[in-house]
């Protein structure tokens, strides 16, 4: 900001501002943009420390360095294969964040986000996902990441993380209560409610794709019957595409045959629509959101994916909780630096971190005044 702006914020004066402001620069904590005081803006000096994000995706896992103010963010990304295990992703991980520290000469890291792909115990970091979670057997990656930085690690599943970038940069932060489902190897949704991750207890909360939509369905991993990911998820997607157009076709093969006008693929991808806004009727009852955003690469198929799953929640849905519901499709992943300053954001706003990063500013401007 301006110093005239921080002091407007701060309802104090300009003088005020430019006192505490000049002692903060000298002691290392604040830097001021080249040219004149009054017309240059004042930043949080990277020196005291940064932020790291983490995010772990089937297929990438992405890092990102961050300033306290958000205005200097680098970041890395490295293909994964699916097949890749926890231990070799979080040492991907670990390197990348190393060589982005090493880049910005070495600042302390004061706390850090790592959204893991798979279900996980926010508090102890213990991945709990079952035979769906195989890839992540045996390790930790909140203890493994906090030993490796010697920093305060939050965890959180990927596909809340998404929620959150989704809320933040399709829907500029509006929207009062947002979910994300991803369509992908398995169906995992994220709530937003007024800016913030619903994790439930234990960060168990979200898991659609376990959703029973039928007691007599099919049989699930989870000892279940019927759960929607037997139905929608890509892998039985797939499977009913190559009974289609053959045992070698793809998603995309699928995608492009719609678009092409193929009635069965079209009727297909319709009633993976349809069946997904049945189980998306009892989540409205129960969680009344104002916009519902679909992701994964299923979608990009576009209206012959959300308009069977308006038509459903239309007819089958309580008229008060699709009042001005908005169900859209995100064909193309988020950027990657909009999925990791979701993670920023979030260091930001927790409140027992941002006390933290208090006292470690309170304990260095103390540090430099001795000396």
């Amino acid at each position: 900001m301006h110093r005239a702006d921080l002091a407007r914020a701060l309802a104090v004066s300009r003088t005020t501002v430019t006192n505490l402001t000049q002692e903060l620069m000298t002691e290392g904590i604040l830097h001021s943009e080249p040219g004149s005081p009054l017309k240059t803006k004042i930043r949080v000096s990277p020196h005291v420390g940064v932020l790291v994000s983490v995010v772990f995706r089937l297929r990438t896992t992405i890092v990102a360095v961050g300033s306290l103010d958000g205005h200097d963010i680098s970041l890395r990304t490295a293909e994964q294969q699916p097949a890749d295990l926890g231990g070799q992703r979080l040492a991907t991980a670990s390197r990348l964040v190393d060589e982005l520290l090493a880049d910005a000469d070495s600042p302390p890291v004061l706390a850090a986000h790592v959204a893991v792909n798979t279900q996980i115990d926010v508090h102890t970091g213990e991945v709990v996902g079952g035979e769906a979670s195989r890839m992540w057997s045996g390790v930790n990656p909140l203890t493994t990441m906090a030993e490796h930085l010697g920093a305060p690690v939050l965890v959180e599943n990927t596909a809340r993380l998404l929620a959150l970038a989704h809320h933040l940069a399709e829907t500029g932060g509006t929207s009062r209560n947002l979910l994300y489902v991803h369509l992908s190897h398995g169906i995992a949704m994220g709530q937003i409610v007024r800016g913030s991750i619903v994790q439930g207890s234990h960060g168990g909360a979200g898991e659609l794709g376990h959703m029973s939509i039928d007691p007599d369905g099919l049989p699930c991993e989870c000892a279940n019957r019927g759960c929607l990911m037997q139905y929608v998820d890509e892998k039985s997607v797939l499977s009913r595409a190559q009974m289609i157009l053959g045992r070698d076709a793809s998603i995309e093969d699928l995608l492009k045959g719609a678009e092409a006008g193929s009635r069965p693929c079209i009727n297909l991808i319709t009633d993976v629509g349809s069946t997904l806004g049945q189980a998306l009727v009892s989540v409205c009852h129960l969680l009344d959101p104002d916009v519902i955003v679909l992701g994964g690469s299923l979608t990009q198929a576009g209206e012959l994916l959300t308009s069977p799953v308006r038509q459903v929640l239309t007819q089958r849905a309580l008229p008060l909780n699709t009042r001005g519901l908005t169900v859209t499709a995100s064909p193309s992943p988020l950027p990657v630096r909009s999925v990791v300053e979701a993670g920023l954001y979030v260091l930001r706003s927790e409140q027992h971190i941002v006390a933290r990063l208090i006292s470690t500013v309170g304990a260095s401007a103390a540090a430099s005044s001795r000396q």
